[in-house]
């Protein structure tokens, strides 16, 4: 028996790749992915902090990102792996309605 055939392989440019993705790996991928863009916004809002719709974007990935990393250390202080889907699912929702409930409610 080889060494490579031991080894999971994954087609990720096809549907069929990702349809048995785990809840946890995609909190992990939209966490992740949330990080990459917060570095480019907040270059962006550095170098121009008055314009709406990177403040926008700063405030929704700053929340995303958040929020999935309090799910994150939840899950990792021991709260049971039945709480992976209602986390995350908590976790999305909470940060679309912080934004709408913060970006409607401007101060200037």
């Amino acid at each position: 028996m080889s060494t490579e055939s031991k080894v999971l392989k994954r087609e990720w440019t096809t549907r069929e790749g990702w349809r048995d993705t785990k809840v946890g790996m995609w909190a992990w991928l939209i966490q992740r992915g949330a990080a990459v863009a917060l570095l480019v916004v907040i270059t962006l809002h550095l170098a121009n902090p008055f314009r709406r719709p990177v403040q926008a974007a700063l405030l929704a990935l700053a929340l995303l990102h958040a929020l999935l990393g309090v799910r994150s250390l939840l899950l990792d202080c021991g709260l049971a792996s039945r709480w992976h889907r209602p986390l995350f699912i908590l976790a999305l929702a909470l940060a679309g309605l912080l934004f709408v409930a913060f970006w409607s409610w401007r101060w200037y």
